[in-house]
Parts: C-alpha cells; sequence; structure tokens
C-alpha cells in the first residue's frame, strides 16, 4: 500500500477535526490516550492537527513517529525522523533499525540497532533475524526480550514466529506469558484466535477472533481472520457481513478486497467480479489471488480463450499452483482443444487424493481424445469407489490440519497401500517428519521426489524433512533452492531455504 493511500482519509473526519478549535496541547494529550487504546489512525490526525500549531514540537514529532510505525508507514515515520532532526531532536538507532526492517533492509537494521539491549531493541533485532532466515538466533532474541520485560508487540511477533514453525507447545506458552503482562491487550487476544486456529478448535478461534473485534472494533485483522473462519465452516453470509465491516474501516486494503472477491466467487456472482475487474485486467498480477478469480469469472461467463491466458500466465508464474493448472486445463476444454487440456489435467487426475471435479474434467477431456486412461477415470468415478476414498482422503487432510500426526501418517499408509503415489508420499513425509521419524521421512519423501521428478513440491518436502531432522543441511538447501528456482513467489518455499542458508553456512 502507497503512503498516499495509508493517508488516505474521509474528508469529514478531516474537517470536523480541523474545525475542533483545540489547544495543540489537548490535542497531543487526546493523541497519548488514543495511541494507547491503538487507535493509531485517529492519534496520527491529532498529532498532524497538533503539529500545524506547532511545528517544531519534539515530543510531537516523537510520538508520530512512533505511530507511523505501528501502522507500519516507514516513509512517514522517516519523514517525521527528518522533522525532528531539523529541530534539533535526535531519534534512537532501534527507531531508524525499525524503518530499515520495515523497507525491507534488514541487514541495515540489525547494523543501526548496535548493543540496543531494550524490548523493543530485541524485538527488532529478531525480527530482523527472522526476515534473514535465522529463526534459532531469532528465538534467543525473542527470549532475551522477554526477559527483559517483554510486552505485547514483542510477544505477538515472536508469536508469529512460533505459529509459523508449528511449534504449538511453546505458542501456547508464550500466550500464557503474554496474557499476564499484557491483559486484554489486542495482541494476546489475536494471539488467541491463531493459536485456536493452529490447533484446528475452530469454537475457540471463532470466540476469541469475537472478543478482539469487540473490543477494538477498528482493527480489521481480527475480521478478517474471523471471516476465514467461517468460510471454512461454510457459513459465507456470515463471512460477507464481515469482509464489508472491515471494507468500511480499510477500503484499500488488499487483503479485504481479496477476501471480498473469493466470497464473491464462492456466491457465483461472477458479472459482478468481472465489471469490478476487468478495467484493472493489465494491473493485476500473474498468479495473484484476484487474477485467478478474474480468470475464473471469464471462463464462467462463456470467454474461455481470454480465461486461457490468465491461467497460462498463472501455470507459469506458480507451477506448483495446481488450481491454476485445474483451470488451465478446463479453459482449455472450453476452448475445444480438448489435447491441450488432457495434457494439462492428467498429472492432477493420477494422483489416488484427487478430487471429483479434477476426475470429472480429466475424464472429459481423455473421452474427448480417446485416451485409454478414459475408462479407469469412470471407474474411479463410480459414486460408491469415490465416497469411500473420498472419506478416507477427508480424514487425512482433517488429521493434518488438526496437527494429529500420528494419525495422518495411519491414514497416508492405507492410502499408499492401494497405489504408490507421489502425492500421498509427500503428505506421509510431512507426518513422520513431524512424528520425529527422520528416517522415514526422508526415504518418502524422496520416493515421491523420484516418482513426481522435479516438481517444487516434491523438491521443497525433500529439502524440508532433511532440513527438520538436522542432517545434511547442504542437500537441503540444494533441494529447496531447486525448488525456488521453479516457484520464484512461493513464500514457504523462501522461508524454508531460509533456514536452510542459515544451517549450512
Amino acid at each position: 500500500m502507497t503512503p498516499s493511500l495509508r493517508l488516505a482519509l474521509p474528508l469529514a473526519a478531516l474537517l470536523a477535526l480541523a474545525g475542533c478549535g483545540e489547544s495543540p496541547e489537548a490535542l497531543l494529550a487526546r493523541a497519548r490516550e488514543s495511541f494507547a487504546a491503538e487507535n493509531y489512525q485517529k492519534a496520527r490526525l491529532e498529532l498532524s492537527e497538533a503539529l500545524r500549531e506547532r511545528p517544531s514540537d519534539r515530543a510531537m514529532l516523537a510520538l508520530l513517529i512512533d505511530t507511523h510505525l505501528r501502522l507500519g508507514d516507514p516513509d512517514g515515520a522517516e519523514g517525521a525522523v527528518r522533522r525532528l532532526e531539523r529541530v534539533g531532536g535526535a531519534a534512537p538507532g532501534r527507531i531508524k533499525a525499525e524503518i530499515a526492517l520495515l523497507q525491507g533492509d534488514a541487514k541495515a537494521a540489525l547494523a543501526l540497532l548496535g548493543k540496543d539491549s531494550s524490548v523493543d531493541g530485541w524485538r527488532v533485532r529478531a525480527e530482523s533475524l527472522v526476515a534473514l532466515g535465522r529463526p534459532d538466533s531469532a528465538r534467543d532474541a525473542f527470549e532475551k526480550g522477554m526477559a527483559a520485560g517483554g510486552g505485547a508487540r514483542l510477544g505477538a511477533a515472536y508469536g508469529r514466529l512460533l505459529l509459523l514453525n508449528d511449534d504449538l507447545q511453546r505458542a501456547a506458552s508464550l500466550l500464557k506469558r503474554m496474557e499476564a503482562m499484557a491483559p486484554g491487550s489486542y495482541e494476546a487476544l489475536v494471539m488467541a484466535g491463531d493459536l485456536a486456529t493452529a490447533q484446528g478448535n475452530d469454537d475457540a478461534a471463532i470466540t476469541a477472533y469475537r472478543h478482539a473485534i469487540q473490543v477494538f472494533p477498528r482493527r480489521t485483522a481480527p475480521m478478517l481472520a474471523l471471516a476465514n473462519q467461517y468460510d471454512a465452516l461454510g457459513r459465507v453470509e456470515e463471512a460477507v457481513k464481515l469482509v464489508e465491516q472491515a471494507g468500511k474501516i480499510a477500503p484499500t486494503d488488499p487483503e479485504v478486497e481479496e477476501l471480498r472477491f473469493q466470497l464473491l466467487s464462492e456466491q457465483g456472482e461472477w458479472e459482478k467480479i468481472r465489471r469490478e475487474l476487468q478495467t484493472r485486467e493489465s494491473d493485476l498480477a500473474a498468479g495473484s489471488a484476484l487474477s485467478m478469480t478474474y480468470g475464473e469469472a471469464l471462463l464462467r461467463l462463456g470467454h474461455a480463450r481470454q480465461a486461457l491466458v490468465i491461467f497460462r500466465r498463472a501455470a507459469l508464474v506458480s507451477p506448483g499452483n495446481r488450481y491454476a493448472r485445474l483451470m488451465l486445463g478446463e479453459a482449455h476444454l472450453a476452448a475445444g482443444d480438448a489435447q491441450r487440456a488432457w495434457a494439462t489435467l492428467a498429472p492432477l487426475a493420477e494422483t489416488t487424493l484427487a478430487r471429483p471435479e479434477v476426475l470429472e474434467r480429466a475424464e472429459q477431456a481423455a473421452s474427448a481424445i480417446g485416451a485409454p486412461e478414459a475408462s479407469e477415470l469412470r471407474a474411479r468415478l463410480d459414486p460408491v469407489r469415490l465416497k469411500a476414498t473420498m472419506a478416507l482422503v477427508d480424514q487425512g487432510e482433517a488429521a493434518l490440519s488438526a496437527r494429529n500426526w500420528a494419525d495422518a501418517s495411519s491414514i497416508y499408509q492405507r492410502l499408499l497401500g492401494r497405489r504408490e503415489d507421489p502425492e500421498v508420499l509427500r503428505r506421509l513425509a510431512l507426518a513422520d517428519s513431524r512424528l520425529g521419524n527422520a528416517d522415514a521421512a526422508v526415504r518418502h519423501a524422496d520416493r515421491a521426489l523420484e516418482l513426481g521428478g522435479d516438481d517444487p513440491d516434491y523438491l521443497y518436502m525433500a529439502g524440508m524433512v532433511r532440513l527438520a531432522s538436522g542432517r545434511n543441511p547442504g542437500e537441503a538447501r540444494r533441494l529447496l533452492e531447486a525448488a525456488l528456482a521453479m516457484d520464484p513467489l512461493n513464500p514457504v518455499i523462501a522461508r524454508e531455504l531460509g533456514k536452510a542458508r542459515a544451517a549450512a553456512g
């Protein structure tokens, strides 16, 4: 989001503030109250108005810098630092380090921090280490920050690292510490929801996010998190209401927009999607969620050739995106090119885990060109056989989502008994890795790679299980580098590669 968009505010709010006639002292007091209540947009407005009367006030400028940082606006913070320096003030290295970190320069952030041992210093240091792919060093910095006094912001950043690394036991312990040191804070409330989500406890997650929305009604993150919970549970209308509520608060937030269009697609509002996105088609990044939603809208409305262009680009940019490949195959079918449709869909249909919609489209393409695989696909689509297979597939997915690794391993072993399948092997490798069965995890991941070829998902898993076991970090790095070269926009692969590079030295 550009700085100009971050600063966009309703004209009525500006006029109301400008005409209030309050003194700079009163506005500063109100800004401090707004900041303490975590209403940073309001604090920024109040400070901006106060600084019109006292442009050289160092206390106001210092608070404005912190406000910009809380809003994730490094450009605004940098501008406020320059204003502070022009009037003889100075921002500590920690402030400049945080600006550098928000601007994407983690190495500069570490250099600017020096030996800063404040809580915020440890937080920025830890987040910089995360950005540099050094999670173990980051965890050590976070723990030192907690020992130095902790705080909600440091705890929230630490919690994100633990949840990303699936360290749910440590995340639960951290949440208790956060609730003790910052009870009722926004960060603790949201982390409670995030942890419950990671644990597969939908009811607890919904309760936590509702509580966060009630206490902090101007924050959109818990609204979107709750909307995603509702969406996953099929409660689409409730999700839509939350996204509309978030849109009134942050109309230019890309996450709000992305989820709104996703929900519109689930409701089949294809014409509305096409109408709203067609003027922006050239600006939609290839493979992005909005681009894919727009492509599906075109396909559903009968514009197969336009959709082909969009999904072809998406498959090139993100070859590991199976949805993009499915939609590309369907677009080929709709455009009358069954040969290309079969070439695209056949690899997706090979796995035992293939969903009915994949099997149906693959069978259509195979039948259209007389491929011998058509008869087997029809057999797999037999309702009785399909129901039994999908029940087992769903159980496996549920076990993975709930981090129930023992059940997941058992289920995928059963599926593997039906046919040696790289997708089943990939999931089995993950479950065994999480159970600490390193030899089995590496064996299954390598076999998946052997069967599936140089697919980024199989390369990733073969590297990840080696990295998790602590063995052969050089080979883990090589495999992950190969995976990222094939799927360069994949953030999960990039994150694991950062860890592997740090481990390999």
